[in-house]
């Protein structure tokens, strides 16, 4: 029978270390986690989408101060409101962290599974030295695995990067809101000045006519009760123009600011006939990025319908395995007992044998110091088969695909509300300057001329003045509608028109529009 010389071990010891410094090689090689090109690729999506200057990034934390300052230094318009939200937005920022998250789990998706090493000791009940076993294993379902699971993680980190994407867009459509809101309460607010002073006007003619007694005390009283409910009106509006204020400092990242800032009113240009439904639809079906998200989600599904069909072996293991045999020890020599029986066995006196040192070399050498070879470990799928997980996984892939279209019918309606919404609104600001307001502006001035000269009642001046009240305030309403309108048209779209409208040309500050601005401080 061969035997193995004790340099096998030798052997043995350099063939694991070999193999332990190729996996540890093979699994560590892509471990580092470096968001920074994701990070990069979310804020340009946003800025190529919203037509912003700049967008919140982790890595330049300590720049934002300066960003934000220079955005506020000689006032802001809507566009730079919504650059300042992407920027200095609390909510938002912490939802970029997400993307670090995910990241994460595309590396940990490319790893391979820790290889596995027992060691193990048994001795020898009647002493001598002990028996030693070594295993090393490692898994090899990773190797068909491991593309299935980074093609499922990188599809959820692009799903989340779409989400921040989503999100920026609500954030901008959220911020153009109430930065029209807020110039509609300034507006509302200077409208309802102006009204004190038409009203005021009219108590003055009264109090004329009142003391030349052409009007009864009566008269001259219905009329300072209005001019009161003027004054009383544009307490309300200032009141209201300062909640709008701090509901916009929110969204802007600025509620616990204490420095000054300002909204300029930009002038509404004409705007570009907006396109069709189906025209709309086809372009927000291909922007949107909650639409981008569900199909992502479809193509992950299925690529998880197939992990869980590699998944039918849970477990393949090659392995290496060595093991030092045990070995008694030797007992120890009586040399009298020796020496007699070998003069016994001579019939003479005779020395007990002794082996050389070559003797007992060549015996060492054919002792079977060590035992190396290979090892296959496999799970059997008899019983589990994973059916369950791949019947699961096929499940969430036609929900998926239910969600997906029950998102482009949501869609389709939501447009379709905001489009309609849209047109009517811009209808109703034409109507209202082009008609109505000229209307009312005659009607008022022909009835306190008539007042004056005493040919009509101070009902008829009353009502004429109530009138005109009504109608400004509803066509400011209609204004604030119209730019709202748009702007819910602007997100259901998926973040921006293809209107030459929705694009500002560089503005002058107004002196007048900064002055009626509230700073925070008022």
């Amino acid at each position: 029978m061969p035997r193995r010389s004790s340099r096998s071990i030798t052997h043995t010891g350099c063939l694991a270390r070999t193999l332990l410094i190729a996996f540890v090689a093979a699994g560590s090689g892509c471990a580092s986690v470096v968001p920074r090109t994701d990070f990069a690729q979310a804020a340009a999506g946003a800025k190529e989408r919203l037509g912003v200057e700049d967008v919140y990034d982790p890595t330049a934390e300590s720049l934002i101060e300066q960003k934000v300052s220079a955005l506020l230094a000689d006032g802001l318009t809507v566009d730079e409101a919504v650059s300042v939200a992407l920027i200095n937005n609390r909510s938002f920022q912490a939802l970029f962290q997400t993307i670090g998250a995910s990241r994460a789990e595309v590396v940990q998706s490319g790893l391979l599974t820790n290889p596995s090493v027992t060691i193990g000791a048994r001795f020898p009940e009647g002493g001598g030295r002990s028996e030693l076993t070594l295993g090393l294993a490692q898994q090899l379902v990773d190797l068909w695995q491991i593309p299935v699971r980074k093609r499922v993680a990188e599809a959820e980190l692009q799903q989340t990067i779409m989400s921040v994407l989503h999100e920026a867009v609500h954030i901008a459509a959220e911020t153009r809101s109430r930065c029209h809101d807020l110039l509609w309460r300034e507006r509302a607010e200077k409208l309802a000045r102006e009204n004190l002073e038409v009203a005021t006007q009219s108590a003055a003619v009264a109090e004329a006519r009142l003391r030349i007694g052409d009007a009864t005390p009566l008269e001259a009283g219905l009329v300072r009760t209005k001019a009161h409910e003027a004054q009383d009106a544009v307490w309300v509006a200032q009141r209201e123009r300062e909640k709008a204020q701090s509901s916009l400092a929110q969204v802007l990242g600025l509620a616990r600011s204490s420095r000054s800032w300002s909204l300029i009113d930009e002038p509404q240009h004409p705007s570009a006939e907006i396109p069709s439904d189906d025209g709309l639809l086809d372009l927000a079906l291909k922007e949107r990025f909650d639409v981008r998200i569900a199909g992502a989600r479809v193509n992950a599904a299925a690529d998880r319908v197939e992990l869980e069909l590699l998944r039918v072996f849970p477990s393949v293991e090659i392995g290496l395995n060595a093991e030092r045999t045990e070995r008694r020890a030797l007992p120890g020599r009586k040399v009298l007992a020796d020496t007699a029986r070998a003069s016994v066995a001579a019939g003479q006196l005779t020395a007990p044998s002794i082996e050389s040192r070559g003797q007992r070399d060549l015996a060492r050498r054919q002792i079977i110091d060590a035992i190396l070879g290979p090892s296959v470990q496999l799970t059997l799928p008899i019983w589990d088969q994973n059916q369950a997980q791949i019947a699961k996984a096929r499940s969430d892939l036609a929900r998926a695909v239910k969600e997906q279209e029950s998102l482009m019918d949501s869609v389709a309606t939501e447009l379709r509300r905001a489009a309609t919404d849209a047109r009517i609104a811009r209808q109703r600001v034409q109507h209202f300057e082009a008609t109505v307001l000229p209307q009312v502006e005659t009607n008022l001035k022909s009835a306190r001329s008539q007042y004056e000269r005493g040919e009509e009642s101070v009902v008829v001046l009353l009502e004429a003045q109530e009138e005109a009240f009504r109608q400004k305030g509803a066509a400011l309403d209609a204004r604030r509608e119209d730019r709202q309108a748009l702007t819910e048209l602007q997100r259901a779209v998926g973040g921006r028109l293809p209107l030459t409208a929705t694009s500002r040309p560089a503005r002058v500050p107004d002196p007048k529009s900064q002055e009626t601005s509230q700073d925070g401080n008022e």
